[in-house]
């Protein structure tokens, strides 16, 4: 039995012994008889073999072949004479290789929630207390520092800041400064400093 796979072109191809006539005097078809539906393929004829080229079946049918459909085929050989030989008849079954396709789904339902595939995680937002509190933190700790490394010239710009801009009345203020602080700290003359340029609360 021949098998055929009706999606694709086949070629079919019989030995051949000719006996009085040429293989040119010949004409011939390869005949199907499917589902009630005649087709006919024509046939090369050579001194030894006889080829025919079979168009795909899906192009002739309305309705797909199904796997495993078996139907009668002739190989039929006319002489110019008009002389009718059958020279091969048999039957041929559909052939389909198995085919399985598997798509990974883009998407999963859990608890009747859709899920994409790409999920992007929202990071976790730190606390704002605790952002406050390292700020807190960094910034005492920055003040301590520069209050440690004080010098001279960090007085005098204070000074300057708070408003007291003529430098005799700094020098002046800075020497008071350092007889009540009665050290020579500069952090103890800094704080009589600060305390000389306070302004007086208004009553």
């Amino acid at each position: 039995m021949l098998y055929l796979n009706p999606n694709k072109e086949k070629t079919l191809t019989f030995e051949v012994q000719l006996s009085g006539a040429s293989s040119s005097e010949i004409t011939g078809y390869v005949r199907f008889i499917v589902e009630g539906v005649e087709i006919g393929f024509p046939a090369i004829i050579k001194e030894d073999e006889i080829q025919a080229v079979i168009s795909p079946l899906k192009n002739f049918l309305k309705n797909p072949l199904k796997n495993g459909t078996i139907f009668e085929a002739n190989l039929e050989l006319y002489t110019e004479e008009q002389e009718y030989f059958n020279a091969w008849k048999g039957e041929i079954e559909v052939k389909m290789p198995v085919m399985i396709e598997a798509k990974l789904n883009e998407e999963e339902k859990v608890s009747g929630v859709s899920v994409k595939a790409k999920m992007v995680a929202p990071k976790e937002k730190p606390s704002q207390g605790k952002v406050i509190t390292e700020t807190k933190i960094s910034k005492k700790e920055q003040l301590k520092t520069k209050l440690r490394n004080l010098t001279e010239e960090d007085i005098y710009n204070y000074m300057a800041r708070a408003g007291t801009k003529n430098k005799q009345i700094q020098e002046i203020v800075l020497s008071e400064a350092r007889k009540k602080a009665e050290s020579g700290d500069l952090l103890k003359v800094f704080k009589e400093v600060v305390n000389a340029l306070k302004k007086p609360k208004k009553r």
